[in-house]
């Protein structure tokens, strides 16, 4: 019989090969791929309630022109590939790098969370009004004993506090003046010039609102003063002395002085 052939054994491959092999494959993505120098972000991005996944759809539906470059090349890469690389590197071969990953990160999870609140808020909108109808016209029936016996003697209205609340969202009771919103509206002065320049009415912001006020109210505090002939240098002011010792002594002032 002829000798049997030996079967190759084949090497299991390790971690460091799959992952040297991912690196390579991400250099021929990028010509200056130099990620030895980045700041690690990755820790940062697992504290948030989720983890990865979560930022990942955060990410995913913004609209920034960082976020599509890194999820277009995330997408591309294989799923071992992604198993073996760093988001780090992933950003840097995106050329954004990892400072600007977390930032497009923090954006997005800010928007993907208002976002998700509106939404819920609205899919919840029509249980609440329907609970505080319910609670502003619900009646319980008032049982009393009367000659040994329990009847019912009248009703209970509604919760006061959810027809306050109801009345309020129909608009048939007035806001009260302290539930209103201020809306601020002071513009700086920067762009107060810049809307002179351009021909347009200028807003002043408080501390010129207050100078104005400043000098209004001291113009008035101001009395006029009362009108008078001008006095000629070199005419009756130099002879004023002169007059005056004739008036008082009744003679020439050339012989007092």
């Amino acid at each position: 019989m002829p000798p049997k052939k030996p079967i190759p054994i084949r090497r299991k491959r390790t971690g460091g090969e799959f992952r040297a092999e991912a690196l390579k494959r991400l250099k021929e993505r990028c010509e200056n791929f130099d990620p030895s120098n980045e700041p690690t972000v990755a820790p940062i991005l697992r504290s948030a309630e989720g983890g990865i996944r979560r930022v990942m759809e955060a990410i995913r539906a913004h609209d920034n022109e960082d976020a599509r470059k890194f999820i277009e090349l995330y997408d591309s890469l294989s799923a071992k590939d992604r198993q073996y690389l760093k988001l780090e590197e992933i950003a840097v071969a995106a050329g954004i790098g990892s400072l600007r990953l977390a930032e497009v990160a923090v954006s997005a999870m800010i928007l993907h969370g208002q976002m998700t609140s509106k939404l819920t808020i609205a899919a919840s909108m029509q249980k609440v009004v329907k609970a505080t109808v319910k609670a502003a016209t619900d009646k319980v029936p008032i049982i009393a004993d009367v000659d040994g016996a329990r009847i019912v003697v009248g009703h209970t209205n509604g919760d006061t506090k959810a027809m306050e609340i109801f009345g309020r969202m129909s608009g048939l009771v007035p806001v009260p003046k302290g539930a209103q919103i201020a809306i601020q509206t002071n513009v700086t002065t920067e762009k107060a010039e810049l809307q002179e320049g351009r021909g347009e009415p200028a807003f002043l912001d408080a501390g010129q609102r207050l100078r104005q006020i400043h000098d209004a109210v001291e113009g008035q505090r101001r009395l006029p003063s009362p009108k008078s002939e001008p006095i000629e240098a070199g005419g009756a002011l130099d002879h004023l002395q002169s007059q005056t010792a004739e008036i008082l002594i009744g003679r020439d002032a050339d012989d007092v002085f």
